[in-house]
């Protein structure tokens, strides 16, 4: 028996780094990609809440996004995101320790203006009962942000020499700097309720940006990114022996704009009690009044990937085409295998 433990192990070990390596050269490969914004709002734990780190049923959980926004205008909107994050430590009253780290990287416009942020955060989950249903989680992030624009790829007005727009004219508009630096600070909360493995509950709240970093290129202290508000909710019902409805809800406010995401996806299961556990994803969703998108996906055992396309209703559909965006996402979670000596003890591993 502990031959085989030493053995699990040794897979677990090479998977998890497997997965660490594989979301690094995805986010090195990506060369392109405006605040954090997904549609698939709730498969970006990190990016939406700091109290969602370790808020999962395993030891690490691997995470990736990716939108391609508006592919009809002249610059299409470039997004990724990677988070990895682990349960640090148990303690013996069942509460939960993690930390994780998350990188994003977005690209828009025809200046190609770049933000990267960077952060840190990590949470503390109180087990409210001793059956392990009721859990309160406190996270904290902290986070580097780097924001840079390419004032080459723009045209000015002095380029105008009354018949033509010419490139070759020089720009007569001064620049101070291409790029600046900031730190962000955000903090959460977050409530889960599990029932049953197919049947839970949670509701969050976080807040973004505490630190009202600046948001100019020139010296002016008054411009600075206000604090970001978030509450979400998600529901997981086993409804039949092979159907589970998942609703979804997040609702989004930064000084007087806000956005309210909504709705829902079926998970059905096309394998249960066989060697791997299967499931296909498919739902809908909006945003505010603004746009819509189907979901569709699969479940394979620990890794989930979905892939979604809104619709655009807002006044840029004239220039949009009503196109919105490609949306992917994958998730990844590993789970320890425990060792027991006890006498007499089912091996984890073949349950």
């Amino acid at each position: 028996m502990k031959r085989k433990f030493k053995v699990q192990r040794s897979k677990f070990k090479v998977k998890a780094v497997f997965a660490f390596i594989l979301w690094s050269l995805i986010f090195g490969l990506v060369s392109y990609s405006q605040d954090i914004h997904f549609s698939q709002f709730n498969f970006s734990p990190l990016n939406q809440n700091p109290a969602n780190t370790n808020l999962f049923d395993g030891d690490y959980r691997f995470v990736g996004n990716y939108r391609n926004q508006w592919p009809s205008v002249p610059v299409r909107y470039n997004t990724f995101s990677a988070s990895a994050e682990m349960n640090c430590l148990t303690l013996k009253n069942n509460d939960r320790i993690g930390a994780g780290l998350v990188l994003f990287f977005d690209r828009a416009g025809d200046s190609r203006f770049t933000s990267v942020n960077t952060a840190v955060s990590v949470s503390y989950i109180k087990a409210l009962d001793k059956k392990l249903h009721h859990a309160l989680s406190i996270g904290i992030q902290l986070g580097l942000v780097n924001r840079n624009i390419n004032y080459s790829k723009l045209n000015f007005d002095n380029q105008w020499n009354g018949d033509v727009f010419d490139p070759n004219i020089a720009v007569d508009e001064s620049f101070l700097k291409t790029r600046f630096n900031s730190f962000d600070l955000g903090i959460g909360f977050a409530y889960r309720w599990t029932k049953a493995e197919r049947t839970n509950f949670t509701l969050g709240f976080g807040v973004t940006h505490l630190t009202q970093q600046k948001q100019t290129f020139y010296n002016d202290n008054s411009v600075k990114l206000n604090p970001r508000f978030t509450v979400h909710i998600r529901g997981q019902v086993k409804v039949a022996k092979q159907w589970d409805i998942v609703p979804e809800l997040m609702f989004q406010m930064q000084d007087t704009k806000y956005e309210v995401g909504y709705g829902a996806h079926a998970k059905y299961y096309l394998a249960i009690q066989a060697a791997h556990t299967v499931a296909v994803n498919f739902g809908a969703y909006g945003r505010s009044a603004e746009a819509g998108w189907l979901l569709g996906g699969m479940d394979y055992d620990n890794l989930q990937v979905n892939l979604s396309y809104d619709i655009n209703f807002s006044k840029l559909h004239v220039a949009s085409r009503y196109n919105g965006g490609f949306e992917v996402s994958v998730i990844y979670i590993l789970a320890k295998v425990k060792n027991i000596n006890k006498p007499g003890a089912i091996c984890p591993a073949f349950l």
